[in-house]
């Protein structure tokens, strides 16, 4: 069903099942915003399947949100973890760099940290090393971010990893990523979860970003020369197209023509690889 957010204005489909026999959460993906939606009295006579009545989710007492902090550069990918983070009831801060990071986990005692290895300034294992030596904050879950696209690819074992909790790479699964949170708290797992989309949407832009790992993995020189020198899709035109035709034999006819998943993934790659040459030649 298609809503609209009281708060941005946004507009988004939530896969609800109709009629509602129960109050359920939706968070909007634009603002974060969280509804619950209840299914309307049924009067005398009225149709069972009358449409859900929307309010606040702060109408109810709840217990309270938890805090996470994402510290990373500004990119789809961290995005993309806040996202599903606040689907699964997370509150979410962004920041760029260890400082401001290490004093909003101390001023919140935020439950969970994702954290980029390569931060500017305080790296991301010193951030967990902080963390991990500050006794205040033993209920602090610390996740590091590697990078699957760098030749330098930074690997340990999570469990010596700087005291972090578990390692994730760039372009990781949503399925994946929320089973790690699910890991890290149980409690998670017990709770009621909405998908903003339809499960074949998300299936779709895991199988994007595998395909692209592919090409990336199987092609790295290629992918390189492509970055460097601004012809990316021409250079790997032909790698592209197999990886596209294996796409379309995979994912539903009206999935692709309602979105762009396949073209958008590869261009935030482009993009996310263009900035960091950018940064780098700056420095």
């Amino acid at each position: 069903m298609e809503l609209t957010c009281k708060q941005c204005g946004s507009k988004f489909r939530a896969a609800l099942e109709l009629p509602l026999t129960r109050a359920v959460r939706v968070a909007c993906p634009s603002c974060g915003n969280q509804m619950v939606l209840k299914p309307t009295s049924v009067a005398a006579g009225a149709s069972p399947a009358a449409q859900p009545s929307v309010e606040p989710a702060a109408t109810p007492k709840q217990s309270p949100q938890r805090i996470a902090a994402v510290a990373d550069e500004p990119r789809p990918f961290r995005q993309f973890l806040g996202e599903h983070l606040r689907r699964l009831g997370f509150t979410v801060e962004y920041f760029e760099t260890g400082d401001p990071t290490l004093d909003f986990v101390r001023k919140t005692r935020a439950e969970l940290v994702i954290v980029n290895v390569y931060l500017k300034g305080k790296l991301g294992v010193e951030v967990s090393e902080e963390i991990k030596a500050d006794p205040t904050l033993t209920n602090t879950r610390v996740i590091l971010i590697g990078a699957l696209f760098r030749a330098n690819r930074f690997r340990a074992n999570p469990t010596n990893l700087y005291g972090a909790d578990e390692y994730i790479e760039e372009q990781i699964p949503e399925k994946e990523f929320r089973s790690i949170i699910r890991k890290l708290f149980p409690q998670v797992g017990a709770t009621t979860e909405i998908a903003i989309e339809p499960r074949e949407y998300d299936e779709a832009r895991r199988l994007a970003r595998l395909i692209l790992s592919d090409i990336v993995i199987y092609n790295a020189g290629k992918v390189e020369r492509g970055i460097r020198e601004n012809n990316f899709f021409d250079v790997l035109k032909d790698e592209i197209e197999e990886g596209r035709q294996y796409y379309e034999s995979r994912v539903p006819f009206r999935v692709r023509q309602d979105t762009e998943i396949f073209n958008e993934t590869l261009q935030q790659f482009v993009n996310m690889k263009r900035e960091e040459l950018q940064r780098a030649a700056a420095q």
